[in-house]
């Protein structure tokens, strides 16, 4: 059997060289790390955690420490997992734990749920000696001042930000007067593995969109939407949660191979579904076959991919020559 890996850490513009660049040096990090894993373990699930509190514990992606902050400065995260055996496991809205993926982990092998969220889940974190989620960064402090400036000088233009606008301005006295007090990224990580057991795994964690209402949740913690394992593919999916909601493309795509349907054709029907439901510059997402083959598919301006498989070679980038690939 062969083996094969591909994280992501998120789909958006990456046009910010001195962001990408340290973000494609976590990336490679932690395909690395996680190669080694699924080399020495020869299991996938084990792989995938592994590469997402890679990246979660980076500071530099949308997840765990580096996590975005929401419309009042705060931070909430979700994370899920899913395998081809059945495992499958998720977390939302929870606000103080470090590395969200090991706690989705503990909901899928410790308990009868497949999601928990909030404060509940925090405690439940703290009961099993999971780490603490540190403060932000600076450079996240940084950017929610930059774009929260941006919302209120009205020069962000993408219709979900213009959304969040007109309901900051109709609620003023509740948002609009703190944001103006607290003065084009949609990150989320995620991995995808296949061992030489034939086991399929795919794990995804967030800190959300950017100036996100408190209290949102997107699609990182919902099977089929933003991760989904089966016995044919398995899936990681990055980009505006509420979009990818509404396109399911991870269960989309596996229904589509499942039944019989090429896959890069079935790629390509699920970007035309995409396009078509919410429009460009929506999502993007990564997987793996059961055969081995790595692939992705985006429609916004880039989506940050390291994948690698038996021949040991690691490719890493944040722009790519195609938008829908199978490797």
């Amino acid at each position: 059997m062969v083996k094969a890996l591909i994280l992501h850490g998120g789909a958006g513009s990456w046009r910010d060289e001195s962001i990408r660049v340290k973000a494609e040096k976590v990336v490679e990090e932690c395909t690395r790390r996680a190669w080694r894993i699924l080399g020495e373990s020869n299991n996938a699930l084990n792989t995938v955690v592994e590469a997402v509190r890679c990246m979660e514990d980076s500071g530099i992606l949308n997840a765990g420490y580096g996590s975005t902050l929401d419309l009042l400065g705060g931070r909430s995260l979700d994370a899920g997992l899913m395998t081809s055996t059945g495992l499958l496991g998720a977390v939302a809205a929870v606000k103080a734990t470090r590395n969200p993926i090991l706690l989705a982990r503990i909901v899928a092998e410790e308990t009868p749920h497949v999601l928990l969220a909030g404060g509940s889940a925090d405690e439940l974190a703290v009961l099993k000696g999971l780490p603490p989620l540190p403060p932000p960064p600076p450079h996240v402090v940084e950017r929610y001042v930059q774009v929260a400036r941006k919302l209120l000088g009205e020069d962000l233009k993408q219709d979900y930000y213009m959304k969040i606008r007109e309901f900051v301005y109709r609620h003023d006295s509740s948002y609009y007067t703190m944001l103006k007090e607290l003065i084009n990224v949609y990150d989320t990580v995620g991995a995808v593995a296949l061992d030489e057991k034939g086991v399929l795994a795919a794990a995804t964690s967030t800190g959300g969109i950017i100036l996100k209402l408190p209290g949102r949740v997107g699609d990182t913690p919902i099977p089929g939407a933003g991760f989904y394992a089966s016995s044919s593919t398995a899936c990681s999916a990055t980009g505006i949660g509420e979009y990818i909601i509404r396109v399911m493309p991870c269960l989309r795509l596996d229904m589509e191979v499942s039944g019989g349907m090429d896959l890069e054709e079935a790629l390509g029907k699920i970007m035309y579904y995409t396009e078509k439901t919410v429009g460009q510059d929506a999502l993007g997402f990564i997987g793996v076959s059961k055969d081995g083959r790595i692939f992705y598919a985006y429609n916004t301006d880039g989506m940050l991919i390291g994948y690698m498989r038996d021949d040991g070679e690691i490719y890493v980038a944040s722009q790519h020559p195609v938008k829908v690939k199978v490797v």
